[in-house]
């Protein structure tokens, strides 16, 4: 299994904000420590539902998150976004990469501060895995060691992925963002389904960099799980509450590195780790 650092990914306090006052109700999103959301506070909330700028050691740029089942800063485009999908969450991310680095070495999903509180049942795991890999090409399942991952390779994992020079970037606001690779990759991966299958593979994707020049836009949607309610739709099985199993933690939306370099990490809250 692939080796990461998790020095990086240190446990957060449970936000301070009275649940009453939470803007995006039943969760509360907030950046980790290595991520700066300009304008705003650490402990602050981010917007859901329209873009928001972010900085971290390796990356400069805007995020657009977009939750079904949780309040909305644009609850008109938000309704429109889903309306008539089965998507659950979407999330858009745009910018440059502050230093060049191999494909192979940019992972996207979740890595836990701490172990989860009650791993699920074997088969359920075996399961999640058929379910997530699905989305994520190359995955790596791990619910059970001291900092609990699901992870897989972000330029095979996004549904859609553009690389323009700057001032020519795709507007992520947008319900439908064409994939844009094949002038600077090649058209050996110029296609969707090429390029996740070519670069969720870590051997292939690290003959690929992320450039410094470059403007990326990594656009990525869920139809299993819902960050709203906690839960994953499971086939054959029905909704999967994993909140208990996760315990009192948030869930976790990130892009890092093997060495523990953050592209974007982004805590979810859920009402129910509140504690009187």
């Amino acid at each position: 299994m692939t080796a990461f650092s998790s020095n990086n990914f240190t446990a957060l306090e449970f936000p301070a904000l009275k649940l009453a006052q939470w803007p995006h109700k039943p969760v509360f999103v907030q950046a980790g420590r290595d991520m700066k959301v300009l304008g705003m506070g650490s402990n602050q909330p981010v917007p859901l539902g329209i873009p928001f700028k972010i900085e971290s050691s390796l990356f400069k740029g805007t995020i657009l998150l977009r939750f079904r089942n949780a309040k909305s800063d644009d609850p008109e485009s938000n309704s429109e976004y889903f309306k008539g999908r089965n998507r659950l969450m979407q999330t858009v991310i745009q910018g440059q990469f502050k230093r060049p680095i191999k494909m192979s070495e940019v992972y996207v999903g979740s890595i836990f501060a701490q172990p989860l509180a009650a791993a699920p049942p074997p088969l359920m795991t075996k399961i999640m895995n058929t379910v997530i890999g699905r989305i994520a090409p190359g995955l790596i399942l791990d619910l059970s060691s001291e900092s609990p991952k699901v992870i897989a390779l972000l330029a095979g994992t996004a549904q859609t992925m553009s690389i323009d020079s700057p001032g020519n970037e795709p507007d992520i606001t947008l319900p439908v963002i064409d994939e844009n690779v094949a002038s600077v990759l090649g058209k050996s991966v110029g296609t969707k389904s090429k390029r996740r299958k070519h670069l969720g593979n870590p051997k292939k994707a690290a003959s690929y960099m992320f450039n410094t020049e470059s403007v990326y836009t990594f656009h990525t949607y869920d139809d299993a799980m819902d960050y709203g309610r906690g839960t994953m739709r499971i086939p054959m099985y029905g909704e999967y509450d994993i909140k208990p199993s996760i315990g009192r933690q948030p869930l976790i939306l990130t892009a890092v590195t093997q060495s523990g370099d953050i592209l974007y990490d982004l805590r979810v809250w859920h009402e129910s780790h509140h504690q009187d």
